[in-house]
């Protein structure tokens, strides 16, 4: 019952759209609400961790090589990946991790604006971000954060496809909350060039609890829920790799 609610959800947002449907979806409006959190997402800033600045070279490096068909971005838990399950989900893809430790949607804007994917044409952009923004941010500044990450790389990308990935669910927030950025998130897609898929939906059991065996703690995965992660967007990403 799991599987077939997040795959209703990703077939319902790859519906055909035309072109002008595409450019709205890549080129979000202001949103009708004024940011009200002290933090906003969306001013670029570099991530406050130590280990930021390393790994944003490290992906500036990689950019710079062009070594990459498919590229994972977001914050620790793309970052954290395992490197067996990596290679069995995305191996065949000459995949890119550019995760990077606590990043929130301001600081991708920043890694994007300071350079990171610039020059490349991965065919396909996998995009998991907003996690860490759900502390600090409504639900709707989240879900506009993220759109206007979207916006920039439809910018510094043009003719690469995006694969959103929603939020997935945690200990820190409420489900309710997370599932509200999702559904926001879900209307950034546009069918064909933006796909939405929310493979959280298979880390619920049937009374919105969170699976035994999916988180190593509040909010990062283990192998079991990678493996949902893998399994929830393997279809869609195929597809978007075939194209």
């Amino acid at each position: 019952m799991r599987r077939r609610r997040w795959l209703m959800g990703a077939l319902a947002m790859t519906a055909a759209a035309g072109p002008l449907a595409a450019q709205e979806a890549a080129a979000p409006p202001e949103p009708a609400f004024q940011v009200t959190s002290k933090n906003d997402p969306s001013k670029p800033v570099p991530g406050g961790v130590r280990w930021f600045g390393r790994e944003h070279q490290k992906c500036l490096a990689r950019t710079k090589a062009a070594d990459f068909d498919l590229c994972l971005l977001g914050d620790s838990i793309t970052a954290m990946w395992p490197g067996n399950l990596f290679n069995k989900y995305f191996g065949e893809y000459r995949a890119a991790n550019f995760g990077i430790g606590g990043d929130r949607c301001e600081n991708v804007l920043w890694r994007l604006q300071q350079g990171e994917l610039a020059g490349t044409t991965p065919k396909v952009i996998m995009l998991l971000i907003g996690t860490n923004n759900q502390g600090m941010n409504t639900a709707a500044e989240v879900a506009w954060g993220v759109g206007l990450v979207v916006k920039r790389l439809r910018e510094v990308c043009p003719d690469s496809k995006l694969l959103l990935v929603g939020v997935f669910p945690s200990r820190g927030t409420p489900y309710p909350k997370t599932r509200q950025i999702n559904e926001g998130i879900a209307k950034l897609a546009d069918g064909d060039a933006i796909r939405f898929v929310d493979p959280g939906l298979e880390m619920l059991d049937d009374e919105g609890a969170i699976l035994p065996g999916i988180l190593a703690d509040a909010v990062h995965l283990t192998p079991q829920g990678y493996a949902v992660w893998g399994d929830g967007t393997a279809d869609t990403l195929a597809a978007m790799m075939a194209d």
